[in-house]
């Protein structure tokens, strides 16, 4: 399958294809000599404990708040970072946790999925960072199951930038990044780390109990584009990772 016959790409509705220097700079990478073996030895922080992802096993059930997802339309602005490829999220969108509040910056793809439930693996994995106003970051990790064509996916895919350093700028294409997660949001809780370099320790991670659907074509035209770059499974140092019951 190639990219161009999955998913045609009207030349007429491009309005912007910049290449950007940064991303593609850093020396770290998925594969080889900088591949996840060496993150410790160029970010320290990747070294450290409480690292992401990890295998979801072991729960322990408590009463959480609900997920709620108050996200706002926002147009195409994808970025190949060369590593994976971002929807960069404009101002007005947000998770709230209870009484926190985190700002949706940003949702990106992982293939194949970094987190497993149980024995459970994914083929990909969508990544949603927030930030609080104080600067704490909660990621929600939605997984991705082959199944039915995501309709929401049709939107997206076909604009997604090949070239790294690409960026797509399409203002008059509107999503939803709640479109991208399913109904449910059932959700287990652990505290980790930014799953690539720099690492950053003291992520909240809501990992999604319920899959959303890709095709088979959809889920191959993403893994063509950013590869394969999924971080091995980390210990689990002894954290508690809840299985949140709403309340």
């Amino acid at each position: 399958m190639t990219r161009r016959k999955a998913f045609p790409l009207a030349a007429a509705s491009i309005l912007a294809i910049t290449t950007a220097a940064s991303g593609i700079q850093d020396n770290w990478s998925y594969t080889g000599r900088t591949g996840p073996d060496a993150w410790g030895a160029m970010e320290p922080a990747c070294a450290a404990g409480m690292q992401s992802p990890i295998a979801i096993e072991g729960t322990e059930p408590v009463i959480m708040h609900r997920l709620e997802t108050l996200y706002q339309v926002a147009p195409i602005a994808l970025h190949n970072t060369a590593r994976t490829v971002e929807q960069k999220y404009s101002a007005g969108s947000a998770l709230r946790v209870g009484p926190k509040i985190y700002l949706l910056e940003e949702f990106h793809f992982h293939t194949p999925a970094e987190h497993r439930i149980l024995d459970n693996s994914y083929p990909m994995e969508i990544q949603f960072t927030h930030r609080s106003p104080t600067g704490e970051m909660a990621i929600v990790s939605v997984l991705v199951k082959e199944g039915r064509q995501n309709a929401a996916a049709e939107e997206l895919l076909p604009n997604m930038p090949v070239e790294p350093g690409q960026t797509m700028s399409l203002p008059n294409i509107k999503i939803n990044a709640r479109d991208f997660m399913p109904l449910e949001k059932d959700y287990f809780r652990y505290m980790g780390s930014l799953s690539h370099p720099p690492c950053t320790p003291g992520v909240n991670w809501y990992v999604l109990k319920n899959p959303i659907e890709f095709s088979a074509d959809q889920i191959a035209l993403v893994k063509s584009i950013v590869g394969e770059n999924a971080r091995p499974i980390q210990k689990r140092d002894n954290r508690i990772i809840l299985d949140a019951q709403s309340q």
